[in-house]
């Protein structure tokens, strides 16, 4: 049972709900991802950083589960892979890998961030996130 949101079929209503908030928060988004040895992320997104030594983005690699906590996920091959993720010839892919679950409260990564860096979260990059995660189903269609 396919869901579709934007005229693009998702295979399920959590992954077209994400692309729907992704816009919603001004994030650029794509799918189909090339696998990473193990792993294959569902989403590519880039939002923007307004932080004077960043480059005016961060792009993550994102695992969608449906997962109400990513609490017991430590070992997934997205949060192992912080900071920098390359291809096996070294080649820059994004900033870090991510897991995102049932909603915002459920969202992780670690990336650099100006001088520093460390965990983050959707709450810490979009202020309305819990407004958007709302007004997200209101654009996401099932099949009738």
């Amino acid at each position: 049972m396919s869901v579709s949101y934007k005229g693009l079929e998702f295979p399920t209503e959590l992954l077209a709900r994400w692309a729907a908030f992704f816009d919603l928060a001004g994030w650029q988004w794509n799918t189909n991802i090339s696998p990473i040895s193990n792993w294959k992320p569902d989403f590519k997104v880039t939002f923007p950083c307004g932080h004077s030594e960043c480059s005016g983005s961060h792009t993550l690699l994102i695992s969608v589960l449906p997962v109400p906590t990513i609490d017991s996920l430590d070992g997934h091959p997205a949060v192992r892979q912080p900071y920098h993720l390359q291809d096996e010839s070294g080649q820059w892919l994004a900033d870090g890998g991510a897991l995102f679950g049932n909603n915002p409260d459920a969202t992780y990564w670690d990336i650099v961030h100006g001088a520093g860096g460390g965990p983050e979260n959707v709450h810490f990059r979009v202020h309305d996130a819990a407004r958007f995660w709302h007004e997200s189903l209101g654009l996401v269609q099932s099949p009738r």
